[in-house]
């Protein structure tokens, strides 16, 4: 027996209590009458020994109140001691359905092996199946029959996901603690390098007990060749202007040559030779290619195909559109003010994008869909009808670029976000900015730019501040409004205010934020399996939102297509994804190009792996190990606790019922 928390036991000093409680009073004697005392020796009688505890049962009840609750306290614990073979074993085979597994007859052999397994399982099993990829999917419950099992191994293909083994350890952890049953785990895999936890072999550790197998379907050396990138943008707009650059990997290869195919809709629009060294990577490039308007579904394929064909192909989509527009509108007869943005956004041959300048007093006649994003230049107050029609088109899912000048510091707020805003007459500099925002991802900070006055900006909760004056105060800020998204800017974008149209940085800061607010981030040219897609930004569902998958299946449920936020895209294909803005979009996914790299784990990190658990579980029957657990006890003194309670109290009245009638 022992105690969880022993430093209690001090309490039991307490015990002293009861027991000078219970001390009798001196001895006393009821004085009589005497004549004279003067032939008496003066003398101090002790009492001492006329002393004696009083009310014994009521005294041993309070110290053993005492002394349980001390007890109760230190919580004592005795070891129970469980014999591990007569645990029940609980057998997991985990089958790796990741994309590698694709290779050659890689997933026939493991579900041969698995099969295998199931026909030598001992009688009166307990068993289940599970897949593991970027998580371990459990297939089965625990089975004691082999027929659910064997069909659960014949329905399982592999995927376009990476396999994880740190999940898979993390999986077997968890199932040790709740499972009650000792767990015989079996993993069969092509126990690829890239599979490993980026964290460590930590990640890999077993909990003592569990015996783990590990069964290969690799073979040594595998070579292989993948399309490992490409690089593309996602809207063209002038077709002579196209550039796409490939880039072509082997892994344990020697040197060769393969034919490269860039492939739109179906159809071959050009082909290349390329080289590519031994167990290196080399580029091609396809310049001034013809892109049909609309979306494109296109492809850069390597020919000859190896035995893992699928990752010959990468995927990509691109859109063919004409220059979208944009709405630059000032206010009081300032039309001078659009100038500098007009002359920076039209000396990009590549953003795609115009500027149309109006009055703000013609906002109300203006149909604002027809424009990507709207730029409001100091605008000041908005006249009701116009703010409600502009907040309504930022809730929509439009762009909207605010630059708060003098009259919208004497507004006292910035227009749609309702963000506080007051002047200041200091000159000062840029302090601090995010250049890994998309906004400012090419343009990077206003260095050397100076500030003659600026507005001073209270944002909003939730408002992303993306770059800082000098004295902390927001430059720059990104806000969400429904679907739409605002940034404010605490300044002019003429040179009324500073000099920043004279920097270099002006031309980039301008393309930039305004290909952000036209959403050409939004949409890239490919992303990788498991990638969320964005269906919504705000939690309404006045809009549904709808995905259809690679096989033009329609992937959202009717209840999910209003509510949904993001949409995990598992599958390597072409989604057409519908917002809840009301905008498509054609999003070409690919598998994860790790997976191509088919080298394998090193047999003394895997021995090491094996070895973090048991070997096997017959080794520690044989050895006759036992696993003791403490038993904590404290619930049970507990109890002891209140009883002894109780009775005291029951004595503790009788006995002062007695003194009561006694005084």
């Amino acid at each position: 027996m022992g105690f969880l928390s022993p430093w209690f036991l001090a309490g039991l000093v307490a015990i002293g209590l009861p027991l000078w409680l219970h001390l009798l009073r001196q001895f006393k004697r009821t004085p009589q009458p005497f004549s004279s005392l003067m032939f008496f020796e003066r003398r101090v009688q002790s009492s001492v020994r006329h002393r004696r505890l009083r009310y014994l049962m009521l005294l041993a009840l309070r110290l053993a109140l005492l002394a349980l609750l001390v007890l109760a306290f230190a919580n004592p614990y005795l070891m129970r001691s469980t014999a591990s073979q007569n645990r029940r074993h609980l057998t997991v085979i985990a089958i790796d359905r990741s994309f590698s597994m694709r290779d050659g007859e890689h997933m026939e052999r493991a579900k041969e092996e698995a099969r295998k397994l199931v026909r030598n399982l001992p009688s009166r099993f307990v068993a289940q199946i599970a897949a593991l990829d970027s998580h371990l999917e459990t297939l089965t419950g625990n089975e004691t029959d082999r027929a659910p099992l064997n069909a659960a191994i014949d329905g399982i293909t592999a995927g376009d996901q990476t396999s994880s083994y740190g999940e898979l350890a993390r999986a077997l952890r968890l199932l040790d603690k709740t499972a009650n049953m000792q767990i015989d785990a079996h993993l069969i895999s092509d126990m690829q390098q890239s599979s490993m936890p980026a964290n460590g072999f930590h990640d890999l550790q077993l909990e003592p007990g569990t015996a783990f197998e590990l069964h290969s379907v690799a073979e040594p050396k595998k070579e292989n060749w993948a399309v490992e990138s490409v690089t593309v943008a996602p809207q063209i707009f002038d077709p002579k202007k196209s550039r796409l650059t490939a880039t072509v990997a082997g892994w344990q290869t020697s040197a060769t040559t393969r034919q490269v195919a860039l492939v739109l809709n179906n159809r071959t629009v050009a082909t290349k030779s390329l080289a590519i060294p031994a167990n290196g990577r080399a580029q091609v490039e396809f310049l001034g290619f013809d892109v049909p308007y609309g979306e494109n579904r296109g492809e850069i394929r390597i020919e000859p195909h190896d035995s893992l064909a699928q990752d010959d192909t990468y995927l990509f989509s691109v859109e063919r559109a004409d220059p979208r527009r944009v709405l630059f509108l000032y206010a009081g007869g300032r039309s001078r003010e659009g100038f500098f943005y007009k002359a920076a956004m039209e000396s990009s041959s590549n953003s795609g994008l115009l500027v149309d300048q109006a009055a703000l007093e013609q906002a109300s006649n203006i149909d604002l869909t027809k424009f990507v994003f709207v730029v409001l230049s100091d605008p000041g107050e908005l006249e009701s009808d116009v703010a409600r029609k502009m907040r309504s088109y930022v809730e929509k899912g439009g762009g909207l670029f605010v630059a708060a000048g003098l009259d919208t510091t004497r507004s006292g707020a910035i227009p749609v976000t309702g963000d506080k805003v007051s002047p200041s007459n200091a000159a000062q500099a840029e302090g601090e900015a995010d250049t890994q925002h998309p906004a400012l991802a090419e343009a990077g900070r206003f260095d050397n730019v100076q500030f003659l006055r600026s507005a001073t900006v209270q944002p909003n909760a939730g408002a992303n501040v993306v770059a800082k004056f000098a004295d902390g105060s927001p430059l720059l800020l990104e806000e969400r409004v429904g679907e739409g998204r605002v940034l404010t800017l605490a300044a002019m974008l003429d040179s009324s205010n500073s000099d920043f149209p004279l920097h270099a940085s002006y031309v980039p800061f301008v393309v930039q934020s305004g290909l952000y607010l036209a959403g050409a981030s939004d949409v890239p040219s490919s992303v990788v399996v498991g990638s969320p897609a964005t269906l919504r930004h705000a939690k309404s569902e006045t809009t549904a939102a709808d995905v259809v998958g690679p096989s033009g299946k329609h992937e959202l449920a009717l209840s999910d297509a209003g509510k949904a936020m993001t949409f995990s895209l598992t599958q390597a294909g072409f989604y057409e994804v519908q917002s809840a803005s009301g905008r498509r979009s054609l999003m070409a996914v690919h598998a994860d190009r790790r997976e191509s790299d088919l080298t394998t784990i090193p047999d003394e990190t895997l021995d090491l792996w094996r070895n973090t658990g048991s070997k096997t579980p017959v080794e520690k029957t044989a050895a006759g190990q036992s696993s003791g657990t403490p038993w904590s006890l404290w619930r049970y003194v507990l109890l002891l606790v209140l009883l002894a309670a109780c009775v005291e109290s029951v004595f503790a009245a009788r006995y002062l019922k007695e003194e009561r009638e006694a005084a």
